[in-house]
């Protein structure tokens, strides 16, 4: 018996070790992502929105439930009070383009009713773009998509 339970909490620990050790595939650097905007739109004011994502196997998807369900606004309420400003265009990029995605749907139907006529650009979310620009014709926000510069 006792040896069953040495050999589960060997593999208990060499699972956690595994999720920890994860790595995104992708490499975001805020500062390229703000000189490309910045080097398409040389005469616009820009406002960076990064998204930060936890690094552990599950926890992005578990941050995408939280922001669906209201439980992790407060980046959702960074892009919407930006957007409701009208003074500049809002760059929203992040590590994990689930993430983003997510985060970028909530603040356009949350705040639909203040950021009519905003702008917005979305780096990468490939597999979301239809979908946001669906919200974003919703909500009366001009919204763009870049690729993500690596």
């Amino acid at each position: 018996m006792k040896h069953s339970i040495h050999y589960f909490l060997a593999f208990a620990l060499a699972l956690l070790a595994g999720c920890v050790s994860d790595k995104h595939d992708i490499s975001i650097y805020p500062q390229k992502i703000f000189e490309t905007v910045h080097a398409k739109y040389p005469a616009d004011k820009n406002t960076l929105i990064f998204i930060g994502a936890p690094e552990v196997f599950i926890a992005p998807r578990l941050a995408n439930c939280e922001v669906e369900k209201d439980v992790d606004t407060g980046k959702v309420a960074a892009i919407v009070s930006s957007l409701a400003l009208k003074s500049s265009t809002v760059v929203v990029a992040g590590e994990d383009e689930s993430l983003t995605a997510t985060t970028m749907a909530k603040a356009l139907t949350s705040g639909n009713d203040k950021i009519s006529g905003a702008k917005a650009i979305v780096i990468g979310a490939k597999e979301t773009q239809k979908r946001l620009a669906d919200l974003a014709a919703t909500s009366g926000v001009a919204l763009e998509f870049i690729d993500n510069p690596n």
